[in-house]
């Protein structure tokens, strides 16, 4: 006999929940163990299973991406659904660590066979994910280092520097060499930034910013 699966779910439709119950006792290797209508919600409780399929749009003003990063950060492994498939949205939060995206009209087999593929320890990618992903036409993103993606994010949200500097645990000049770093890596690929509102622009842009800001002390201090 295969081992049992436990996912949970969350999702602001209290009757698609009900039916999901129903649809997957029908599965004899997966069970839905937890449910959910929001993601505080989920970890209100004490919830065994570690794979959660978590509806991309929940209609209580959470914002999808950061729902899938702190999922992740608590240790679970997201499976994004949707009804409605958004692009932008849906590359975010593959980035931010969702590991499959599953459309609800979808049958029961491609979820179950995600489920199964995610519980292995896969990355299943379905058509339709293969299909979003391949439409990814944002515009060239520069490879900034953790600290330079930091810094960048928080003058980017009008911190000054100082602020970022005492946030981070690292000096004002050293902030300003950070900066100066990222907006020459935007130069080189065709993106300027030209003034100082473009900071905030560029990390809008590319999605940036939807992790927390990290205190001081956790990079080494040659990194700072």
């Amino acid at each position: 006999m295969e081992p049992l699966i436990e996912v949970a779910a969350i999702d602001n439709d209290q009757m698609l929940l009900e039916g999901m119950a129903t649809w997957l006792a029908s599965v004899p290797d997966i069970r839905l163990t937890a449910t959910a209508r929001s993601v505080a919600d989920l970890l209100s409780q004490t919830v065994t299973a570690r794979i959660v399929l978590l509806d991309l749009n929940l209609e209580d003003f959470t914002d999808p991406v950061e729902n899938v990063a702190t999922l992740v950060d608590t240790g679970f492994t997201v499976i994004v659904i949707t009804v409605v498939p958004d692009l932008s949205y849906i590359l975010a939060t593959t980035e931010a660590g969702a590991v499959a995206y599953v459309a609800k009209t979808a049958n029961l087999t491609v979820l179950a066979d995600v489920i199964r593929a995610v519980a292995r320890g896969d990355s299943p990618l379905t058509i339709e994910h293969a299909f979003w992903l391949g439409r990814d036409n944002r515009p060239d993103r520069p490879e900034l280092t953790p600290r330079e993606h930091e810094v960048l994010v928080a003058y980017g949200r009008g911190m000054t520097v100082d602020a970022v500097g005492r946030q981070l645990g690292i000096a004002a000049g050293t902030v300003r060499t950070h900066l100066e770093r990222a907006k020459q890596k935007y130069a080189d690929v065709g993106r300027p930034i030209r003034h100082r509102g473009q900071y905030g622009e560029r990390i809008r842009e590319d999605s940036l910013g939807r992790e927390r800001l990290r205190g001081p002390g956790r990079y080494p201090p040659a990194g700072g």
